[in-house]
């Protein structure tokens, strides 16, 4: 657990709470702790050998950052004088979305985690968080952990659902965006095959832009057999639009220039499910989102869960070099596919 020096509060939606579950919530808070070194500012900078970026809450900085766009708002290499892998305006790892698929949720602003404050806090030289103690009508405490080293940022959600406003379909929706400034190739490539009668059953190198965004959206696990519900009307359009294609092995990247961003998530069991998502427009024209979505399927009212990526952002070299870093940090053999 982290050592607290202090306690900033930022009283979430839905405060005053009665009684005991005002007591719950505040100890728990003490407990999990909103900071290691809090700030009044609105962004941490970290730095590597490698790496500039600034991770940021949900409040605008600066000429261009717009509110709303918590993460990893700057990503450079070396310095700092390179360009910003991501839109400025916007960010990456992106707390975007919560969702249920219930119909009673869908007059609610699908970018709740956007709207609701955030702590920001410094927990060490190269590691900072965000928090959320929930939104104005999801339940959900959120924890996100940024830790940089090399040419890596170390990534964990950690989520406690504070009662369950997902029991109709049974699980947790988090989606998380990266918004790509002006990348010469919008595409994310993985191995992966078509669905069971959807085409190709090989694995393969896929390279896939969506034609439009929301068609085509997000990639299910291989093996897969299960599909989120969703009622009629679901408004997020990269989770309804599911493709016909799988990944074989967590992780994708994508081309920016002579660069390369690679994503790469810890594999999920039984408790939970992750996909790839992404638009070919999500942030702005020539501006594609490469994004995912982990659906928690295993949840308990108070008790917390979490799942692991590593976002690295280097010199492009080949597809294999892709599989090598997923190897190198998961400790799984990838069997690359044959030409």
């Amino acid at each position: 657990m982290e050592l607290l020096n202090c306690l900033r509060p930022n009283p979430p939606y839905g405060w005053p709470l009665a009684g005991a579950t005002f007591s719950m919530v505040l100890l728990t808070s003490l407990t999990a702790g909103f900071c290691a070194d809090a700030t009044n500012e609105h962004t941490v900078p970290l730095e590597t050998d490698k790496l500039h970026l600034v991770v940021a809450d949900n409040e605008a900085y600066g000429a261009e950052h717009r509110a709303g766009y918590n993460g990893v708002a700057e990503l450079r290499l070396g310095s700092g004088n390179a360009k910003n892998l991501f839109v400025p305006m916007y960010a990456g790892l992106n707390l975007e979305h919560i969702f249920s698929g219930d119909a009673g949720s869908f007059v609610w602003n699908i970018f709740e985690p956007r709207r609701a404050p955030m702590q920001l806090a410094r927990l060490s030289k190269n590691r900072a968080k965000l928090q959320q103690e929930r939104t104005e009508n999801w339940p959900l405490r959120s924890r996100l952990v940024y830790e940089a080293h090399g040419d890596a940022i170390d990534f964990t959600y950690y989520g406690t659902p504070l009662a369950n406003a997902w029991a109709k379909h049974g699980y947790i929706g988090i989606f998380f965006a990266s918004y790509i400034q002006a990348p010469e190739d919008m595409a994310i490539q993985f191995i992966g095959r078509s669905r069971p009668g959807g085409g190709d059953s090989r694995p393969r190198w896929i390279r896939h832009l969506p034609e439009k965004h929301g068609l085509s959206a997000n990639h299910r696990p291989a093996g897969s057999q299960w599909d989120p519900g969703m009622d009629d009307g679901f408004k997020v359009d990269l989770v309804k639009g599911i493709s016909d294609l799988e990944y074989i092995y967590p992780f994708y990247f994508g081309r920016s220039g002579k660069d390369v961003f690679v994503l790469m998530f810890e594999r999920t069991q039984d408790e939970g499910e992750l996909r790839f998502a992404q638009s070919p427009s999500g942030g702005g024209k020539g501006n594609p989102a490469w994004d995912f979505v982990y659906f928690r399927r295993r949840y308990e009212v108070g008790r917390e869960f979490s799942f692991r990526a590593r976002a690295v952002y280097r010199q492009f070299t080949t597809p294999e070099d892709a599989a090598r870093l997923y190897e190198k940090w998961s400790g799984e053999k990838v069997t690359l596919p044959q030409p």
